[in-house]
């Protein structure tokens, strides 16, 4: 049996398009109902995620330098 979690998002009583305005407008909604130890809680999850995505990014850039680009005159068209 597969578990499956549906979201949806609506401002204004309005079902959203989902991107990244309208999941930050929707975010930004809860913000003020939350307590001192959500948002620490919330702003250790968003820099661990965002350190990862840094550490993914560099490890991509590392490995774009080891791979040769191919120029122009190596093409060979068959």
């Amino acid at each position: 049996m597969e578990n499956k979690v549906t979201v949806r998002i609506y401002i204004d009583g309005k079902e959203m398009l989902y991107s990244d305005q309208n999941m930050v407008a929707a975010i930004n909604s809860f913000l003020p109902y939350l307590t001192n130890d959500n948002l620490d809680e919330l702003m250790k999850t968003f820099h661990t995620l965002k350190d990862h995505r840094r550490q993914k990014e560099y490890l991509a850039h590392l490995k774009a330098k080891v791979i040769p680009l191919l120029k122009p005159d190596m093409i060979c068209d068959k």
